[in-house]
């Protein structure tokens, strides 16, 4: 069923509100018709936002909307199949559109004040609430309805004052007994907190702010099973609560149930998307041992933190613990491009690129890595044959290298007999006699690691001083020779 059939009932009710009668009064409406009706609706209220914190909005409204159609000089059903829709522009003007009607009532602006406080704008419900108590100084919930306001504006003695009255009217009202437990903590009485929490569970069983309250002072109070109690609830009766969710997964991983944590965590962060949250929860699958996890929120922070060193190095690493070289690679660019410097991203990079043939560019950041990777760099120039080569002459440097790059040549014939072709590649030399520039013209070896030792032979070759220019070299490789 689509919002605007769920809605359409509700909002009819409120434009037939202009049209329908008035209720009549009989003789059987006295006070204590009165407080039974008042203690009704804030039942009602209470059940209506359960319903919304649970996702169930659809059936309340219907239920709602068909009690007002069937009482239409009922304005306490009128007011609460409005108390039921969204808190937006057109329930404003529903609401408003019931205090014009009945002129005498409170709820009108009872509900009007009810949707300011939603919307932020206090000093309107104030107004609202000002009025609604004109008309009816004894509807105790215009005075809950303060003491909330009075509570959000930090007037604590105000707000306590309404709260008590409120319990005075209806001592088993749940938002007055939450309304002393939030400023009993406030005050450092949490144990005096959790009794008033219990009152309003025990009048209003799962009721939502009940229960995060409980678990979060159970764990004030030391109890952190059943703190993960109470919060469990809480987020079956609040499933979009990601603050519940979080409060869960961190106490959940104090419990050493890390895999429980990282779902809880994970459930949040689907609810709000938050770069903070993905790092936690980076590192509470970090120390849960929950790799996947672990690796979809490091890839979530390097998208949401794109310049972040971190995030890009973490991924590297667990794209190499998943055998995805490729995947760690891409990562590792991402850290070099931001810090060249990095020896660490250098050595793991020039593993990668060793592992799957690019020799050249593995020795590039072997060196680039320096003292970190000693080790790896002096292996795979004896591999590749690397020396440093220094003649008076470019023929003396053709003959040294050309031997050279026979000796890795032989070494990979045993891998590809058939191997052979030849290599020509320019070098540009300064006036020191250092090369600056390799260019390779031509490969018909088509082999990485052959290619690999003339490049860096030829790199690190002494050349004549006082003779910058080009130079031109070309190695003919047969298996026979």
């Amino acid at each position: 069923m689509t919002l605007a059939r769920t809605l359409a009932p509700a909002l009819a009710l409120a434009a037939a509100c202009a049209s329908s009668p008035a209720p009549v009064q009989t003789a059987a409406d006295g006070p204590a018709r009165q407080q039974d009706d008042l203690v009704s609706v804030s039942r009602a209220m209470t059940a209506i936002e359960a319903s919304e914190l649970k996702g169930d909005m659809a059936a309340e409204r219907q239920q709602r909307s068909a009690a007002a159609a069937s009482h239409p000089g009922d304005v306490m059903a009128r007011f609460l199949a409005l108390y039921a829709l969204p808190r937006d522009e057109e329930s404003w003007s529903a609401f408003r559109a019931l205090a014009e009607q009945y002129p005498g009532s409170a709820w009108g602006h009872l509900g009007m004040a009810r949707i300011y406080v939603s919307w932020g704008t206090l000093d309107q419900a104030d107004a609202e609430i000002v009025r609604s108590l004109s008309l009816a100084p004894d509807n105790w919930i215009a005075l809950l309805l303060r003491g909330q306001l009075s509570e959000r504006r930090d007037k604590v003695a105000e707000a306590r004052d309404d709260y008590a009255a409120v319990l005075r009217a209806d001592p088993a009202s749940p938002e007055a007994h939450l309304g002393i437990a939030r400023i009993l903590r406030r005050a450092g009485d949490a144990e005096g907190a959790y009794r008033e929490a219990q009152a309003a569970l025990a009048a209003a069983p799962n009721h939502h702010a009940a229960l995060a309250l409980l678990g979060r002072l159970s764990l004030d109070l030391g109890d952190k099973k059943k703190a993960a109690a109470y919060l469990q609830a809480a987020v079956a009766a609040s499933p979009r609560d990601s603050e519940d969710r979080i409060a869960l997964a961190r106490l959940l991983m104090d419990l050493g149930d890390g895999r429980a944590a990282v779902a809880q965590w994970r459930a949040a962060l689907s609810l709000k998307d938050d770069l903070a949250g993905w790092k936690a929860l980076a590192q509470l699958a970090r120390n849960a041992g929950d790799v996947e996890a672990e690796l979809r929120a490091v890839q979530r922070v390097t998208q949401l933190e794109p310049a972040g060193l971190d995030g890009w190095r973490r991924l590297a690493e667990l794209k190499l613990a998943a055998r995805d070289p490729a995947g760690a690679e891409q990562a590792l660019v991402k850290v070099l491009d931001r810090d060249p410097e990095d020896a660490a991203a250098h050595r793991v990079m020039g593993r990668i690129l060793e592992g799957h043939g690019d020799a050249a560019s593995a020795l590039e950041h072997y060196r680039d890595a320096g003292d970190a990777a000693r080790g790896e760099r002096a292996a795979l120039e004896r591999r590749l044959n690397v020396e440093r080569v220094a003649k008076g002459d470019v023929k003396g440097v053709q003959r040294a290298v050309g031997g050279l790059i026979d000796r890795t040549y032989r070494a990979r014939l045993r891998e590809a007999p058939r191997l052979g072709g030849a290599l020509s590649l320019r070098v540009s030399v300064d006036k020191a006699g250092n090369a600056v520039l390799v260019e390779v013209l031509e490969d018909s070896v088509h082999d990485d690691w052959v290619r690999a030792s003339a490049y860096w032979n030829l790199r690190d070759a002494g050349y004549p001083k006082g003779k910058p220019g080009r130079y031109s070299f070309r190695f003919a490789l047969r298996p026979g020779r």
